[in-house]
């Protein structure tokens, strides 16, 4: 740990069953390898990408966790007033504008093509995750960090093709934001095929823009696994 000194979390309130996970399933009372709280900061600003080894140190270290935490709690609390009256200025531009826009929507082309946009967004897709590059290799041996997966934005059918190593069972899958938020989750059964331990699941991931993410999945009986992911 490179920072000295007693920590506190005093701040840090659960908000959902992920907060609740990752603040008390890992102790490390010793603190080993944990990152500076400037480094913690930079993770609740996201100035770090998000492959970044200390996302997934949050995840194995409850302390830092819930430092995280509080610190975008802590955050959000200062920024929530300085936004009150922006948001009162929109409500007000809603209403003045409003019942033009309805008006117009009616009338104009775009109406139509925001219908097949629509459509078009809840067509069900076919991704193939590759998870094996990400297998953990012991030796000495430097290793290329692999690419982020990949997947489009929309509802998905998906296959992944898990680590080597890993084994069959059912699986949580969870796409999360660069605050560690849920943005879709999905469940399913791994099997071996083809000496693949090969998962299939659905991502309703209609509801996220393109951008960074994080993959996180584990087996009923195991830790937390999370991977790079870019919806594009």
């Amino acid at each position: 740990m490179t920072d000295s000194g007693q920590r506190s979390d005093h701040r840090f309130e659960i908000e959902d069953e992920l907060d609740d996970l990752f603040a008390n399933a890992s102790p490390n009372p010793n603190r080993e390898g944990c990152p500076s709280r400037e480094g913690l900061i930079a993770l609740s600003r996201r100035e770090r990408p998000i492959g970044h080894p200390d996302y997934l140190h949050l995840v194995r270290c409850s302390p830092c966790f819930r430092e995280f935490r509080a610190i975008q709690q802590a955050n959000k609390a200062r920024t929530r007033a300085r936004k009150l009256w922006a948001v009162a200025a929109a409500a007000v531009l809603v209403l003045a504008v409003g019942g033009v826009w309805i008006a117009r929507r009616d009338r104009s082309p775009a109406s139509v093509s925001s219908q097949s946009a629509g459509s078009a967004a809840s067509a069900v897709r076919v991704a193939t995750l590759d998870l094996r590059p990400y297998t953990v290799v012991r030796g000495d041996e430097p290793k290329r960090e692999p690419d982020p997966l990949t997947i489009p934005p929309g509802r998905i059918n998906a296959t992944l093709l898990l680590p080597v190593g890993s084994q069959p069972g059912m699986y949580d899958v969870r796409i999360l934001d660069r605050d560690l938020r849920v943005r879709a989750s999905a469940r399913g059964s791994a099997e071996i095929k083809n000496y693949v331990t090969t998962l299939h699941t659905q991502i309703d991931a209609s509801g996220l823009g393109p951008g960074e993410y994080q993959l996180a999945m584990k087996r009923d009986d195991a830790e937390w696994q999370m991977y790079p992911l870019r919806l594009r």
